[in-house]
């Protein structure tokens, strides 16, 4: 494999298309795990995402019939937005097949980059169910299916990075974290890494919510979730191919997992660093304090692979980071109904630095108490035991709603 690696990136040189990112060090992160940390930026992509490498390489080995038949992928809106661009680059018809909870402005970006030679469907609640309907379309229709990871030519394409690294690195190379969606990345990577370097370490990562890869190496075949979450919407899928399974098998070192409010902790740190990610990229850097003791003193890199993140989200990404880190808890509390008594909670239970961010109560004038919801985000993790302390003390009945993921989606 490592020779259609090599031939694509040099048809990445010469394609007149930049496709070669920053491998850039951070100061702050190499400070923070006494050991040199190095972010590759494949943020900094023209549609901000990895994936313009391998819709490349995917689209411009098509043969002239193939071209003239039109041609066909499913995504949840990244490589989406990739194979649009070069849909409209070299003039193919393409039809892209989105999960309905894809995001409506990510379903924009594809309708702008693929212009007049794109249409885009939307189908089925995950990306299992969408791809049962692309396929079913092409079957109708004699397209050809160009697969975001289910494909030796997108793997060939992500070994790109690899070889990147090795020649942007000004020394040994001890560690890469990178994020595993459906593995394309990871195999891509891995392979040409393993080859090349064979000392690196290279570690898969993905979020608890969403671990398909995980359970898949745990079974040693292909495992399809059921439920899974999407808050990592990029790497977020209930299955993997068998071909990413077997390659990420042969060649990772090793495969984790990392909290999800841990990620949006993440996020905001690289945002305040002045780098917008979305879940999914920030997953390589979330994981490094898992790994803190092994890479002081080392060469680390972490594949940031993509940057589409809505910033309406960050709302959401400091809430996620704030119970995450145990600054912020929500309450349901039976409070009398008596004059007087949210002033005497707060004056009571709350410490000086503590604040009340949300509070949803209603009185009735048939009952003695009633259910009050109440968010309390506190300066200090240990905090929270004088505020819950001082609401026994009041004699109040309180459930933590943190505790209790059914009851904490619906009411926050």
């Amino acid at each position: 494999m490592i020779p259609s690696i090599t031939q694509a990136h040099k048809q990445m040189r010469e394609s007149g298309i930049s496709f070669q990112t920053k491998l850039q060090k951070s100061l702050k992160l190499s400070e923070q795990y006494h050991s040199t940390v190095y972010l590759k930026r494949e943020d900094q992509q023209l549609t901000r995402v990895f994936k313009m490498r391998s819709a490349f390489t995917s689209l411009q080995s098509l043969t002239k019939e193939q071209k003239e038949k039109g041609v066909v992928t499913v995504s949840d809106g990244n490589f989406a937005q990739a194979f649009a661009f070069f849909c409209n680059h070299f003039k193919i018809k393409g039809t892209i097949f989105v999960p309905e909870v894809c995001y409506g402005w990510k379903i924009d970006l594809i309708q702008k980059n693929g212009k007049q030679y794109v249409e885009v469907k939307t189908a089925g609640e995950n990306f299992d169910e969408c791809e049962e309907a692309a396929k079913k379309y092409i079957k109708e229709n004699d397209k050809v299916l160009i697969h975001p990871s289910d494909n030796i030519k997108a793997i060939h394409g992500c070994g790109t990075i690899g070889i990147e690294i090795l020649d942007e690195m000004p020394g040994d190379v001890d560690y890469i974290f990178l994020p595993v969606g459906q593995g394309a990345l990871a195999a891509g990577i891995a392979t040409y890494i393993k080859a090349m370097s064979p000392n690196t370490k290279v570690i898969g990562v993905q979020p608890d919510g969403a671990d398909s890869m995980i359970q898949a190496f745990q079974a040693k075949q292909v495992v399809k979730q059921e439920h899974f979450s999407r808050f990592c919407e990029g790497s977020a899928v209930p299955s993997v191919p068998k071909l990413c399974l077997d390659i990420c098998m042969e060649k990772l070192d090793q495969l984790v997992k990392v909290e999800e409010g841990r990620v949006s902790t993440t996020i905001l740190q690289l945002y305040n660093q002045g780098i917008a990610v979305e879940p999914a990229g920030a997953l390589s850097v979330s994981v490094l304090d898992q790994f803190a003791h092994e890479i002081k003193g080392k060469n680390v890199v972490c594949i940031l692979s993509g940057g589409t993140v809505d910033l309406s989200r960050f709302d959401e990404f400091k809430e996620h980071s704030q119970l995450h880190e145990g600054l912020k808890y929500f309450f349901l509390i039976e409070m009398p109904f008596k004059s007087g008594i949210l002033k005497n909670f707060v004056s009571f239970c709350l410490g000086p630095d503590d604040d009340i961010t949300h509070i949803q109560f209603q009185k009735k004038a048939n009952r003695e108490r009633g259910p009050c919801l109440v968010a309390i985000e506190v300066a200090k993790k240990d905090s929270i035991k004088q505020v819950m302390e001082n609401m026994r003390k009041m004699h109040l009945q309180f459930k933590l709603v943190n505790d209790s993921k059914e009851l904490y989606d619906l009411l926050v």
